[in-house]
């Protein structure tokens, strides 16, 4: 005899169904029978295909955004690799523990309301990375970083995502070793990134380098 399903226990399934298959060639017949319910409940509790994808992303993004905002709440005023280590080990290990709604989420090819959950994720954690870096830089005596924060924000986002999904596509890495991996790699370039170069980007002047340094 077939339950009733919390909405949680469908949309686990429709993210299942949508991370495999993609919006358009999943079926509510498939999502039904991946949460042992029928298609006329589907439609009962989310009304559409359309609309059930849509909660399905947005539940992921604010899950993860979530997650990761805690993470860098906490690290605020600790050293940068603490800081880069929250983010990227709180992202590898939600792609580990929910990898089918970071499938989803991060898919080659989002459709709609999925891909712009999406980029109001990576939009808001590049933005929150940018004034962790900012702080950064004041508190050990640089001036305060422009658009070279942003573009660095940008790079540590993007290379978090492409790292995660790659470990996840895998089969075959420990989300935590290759999140640590991760942040060693990260952390490295940037004690390496030139100060000059970032205020040329900046638009600012570096004060003059003491005698004899």
């Amino acid at each position: 005899m077939i339950g009733r399903p919390r909405d949680e226990k469908m949309l686990d399934a429709a993210s299942a169904v949508f991370a495999d298959a993609g919006f358009h060639k999943a079926t509510m017949e498939e999502i039904a029978a991946r949460a042992k319910t029928t298609k006329p409940t589907l439609y009962a509790h989310f009304g559409s295909k359309e609309e059930l994808y849509r909660r399905c992303g947005e539940r992921a993004a604010e899950s993860l955004g979530g997650q990761l905002f805690q993470a860098y709440a906490a690290a605020a005023d600790k050293s940068m690799e603490q800081q880069v280590r929250a983010g990227m080990v709180t992202l590898f290990d939600y792609a580990a523990a929910h990898a089918a709604s970071f499938r989803l989420l991060f898919a080659a090819d989002p459709v709609g309301t999925v891909a712009a959950a999406r980029e109001r994720l990576v939009a808001a954690a590049t933005a929150e990375i940018t004034l962790l870096i900012r702080d950064f830089t004041v508190r050990h005596g640089q001036e305060r970083w422009g658009v070279s924060a942003e573009l660095c924000a940008s790079l540590i986002v993007g290379l978090t995502v492409e790292g995660a999904r790659y470990a996840l596509s895998s089969g075959s890495l420990d989300a935590t070793s290759a999140g640590q991996f991760a942040t060693m790699f990260t952390v490295a370039a940037l004690r390496h990134i030139d100060p000059a170069i970032a205020a040329e980007l900046d638009g600012r002047q570096l004060p003059p380098a003491p005698e004899g340094a």
